[in-house]
């Protein structure tokens, strides 16, 4: 982003509850004068719309994990038609793997510009190609956690075989 672009209308993925708090302060002292609209679980409803931090309130189904699939289709374009200038996708975690689905999500809401952030408070720039990338590296690191763990079984009945 330019140094004189200034977001007014800001989408937060709440999937990243310890650190909200301290990124909407974060984003209202960078950006004073925006809008927020946070997006998170329905079970989470009344509690974010307590928080004077927040503008807005949109739900997604309460799931195991929020996704582009689980928010839905007429769901996505509704916020594309929102028109956010900034999304912000937020991680629990410093280097944000497992957060893919997130960053997707963010991604698909075809804001001007999209952020991840981490509990650190620093954020990332992230767009489809760094979210497609991080999800095509986890999806290879789970093939290959399990492709470990079913040679080791594997091997394990052929050692016990040949022991007896």
């Amino acid at each position: 982003m330019t140094k004189n672009y200034k977001p007014k209308k800001i989408l937060v993925i709440r999937s990243a509850t310890r650190i909200l708090s301290q990124t909407l302060v974060s984003l209202r002292k960078e950006f004073s004068g925006c809008h927020i609209t946070v997006l998170g679980p329905r079970s989470a409803k009344d509690s974010l719309e307590k928080d004077e931090q927040i503008d807005e309130v949109l739900t997604v189904p309460d799931q195991r994990r929020m996704s582009v699939s689980s928010f839905g289709k007429e769901n996505i374009l509704r916020l594309q038609e929102k028109k956010f200038d900034l999304a912000v996708s937020l991680y629990n975690i410093d280097h944000g793997l497992g957060y893919s689905n997130i960053d997707k999500l963010a991604c698909s809401a075809q804001a001007k510009s999209a952020r991840g952030y981490n509990s650190r408070g620093t954020f990332v720039e992230i767009n489809s190609s760094t979210a497609r990338n991080k999800s095509f590296h986890e999806k290879t690191t789970y093939f290959w956690v399990t492709a470990n763990y079913i040679a080791t079984i594997i091997l394990f009945f052929i050692i016990t075989l040949v022991l007896i």
